[in-house]
């Protein structure tokens, strides 16, 4: 019997809201409408609103959503987060944020970066991408992941990239990979 499958929603500063209420509003929808078992802050251009990540947490503990802040050990410890996200160029992070949060997770993009963020003790590794999605390159698609085991990672696998669909979700159980993330997914 397979186990269900985790989702892990990843937020996007330009498809969300930038005001505190409405942004609760918006969000409140999301994880009242979709079960989540993890949820990232993310902004890449690093301009962390702290009104909204108050927002974020606070809504995330009411619904005990761990959560995580993407790229930013520090931040992710001074608001309270319960994890970070490590981006691939931050495999060397994963051991000492280890040490201060409960949840690491990290960005793979091929198999050689999967075993090492494993061996590395990160917590969640997504491997991205799996399907079509836009400036990310070309897909590894659902054959590669038909070629991974989740057995042979201590890490929990999480697919990543241009999952928006049902469809999609139930191509992903045609693997042994029983966790997603994604973006767009959860706007809908």
């Amino acid at each position: 019997m397979r186990k269900p499958i985790k989702a892990y929603l990843i937020t996007e500063p330009t498809l969300y809201p930038t005001t505190s209420l409405k942004f609760y509003d918006f969000y409140l929808k999301i994880i009242e409408s979709h079960p989540i078992h993890f949820a990232a802050y993310r902004d890449k251009a690093c301009h962390f609103n702290p009104a909204l990540i108050e927002v974020f947490l606070k809504l995330n503990q009411k619904h005990k959503i761990p959560s995580l802040l993407n790229s930013n050990l520090d931040l992710a410890i001074q608001f309270g987060f319960d994890g970070v996200h490590c981006n691939s160029s931050q495999m060397w992070q994963i051991p000492l944020a280890k040490t201060k949060l409960p949840f690491v997770f990290f960005s793979a993009h091929n198999l050689q970066e999967m075993r090492e963020a494993d061996k590395q003790g990160a917590n969640g590794i997504t491997i991205s991408p799996i399907f079509q999605t836009p400036n990310k390159g070309i897909p590894l698609g659902i054959d590669f992941l038909k070629t991974l085991n989740p057995k042979d990672f201590l890490a929990e696998i999480f697919a990543l990239g241009g999952i928006i669909s049902q469809q999609q979700l139930q191509q992903l159980a045609q693997t042994k990979i029983q966790n997603f993330a994604s973006i767009r997914y959860f706007l809908s």
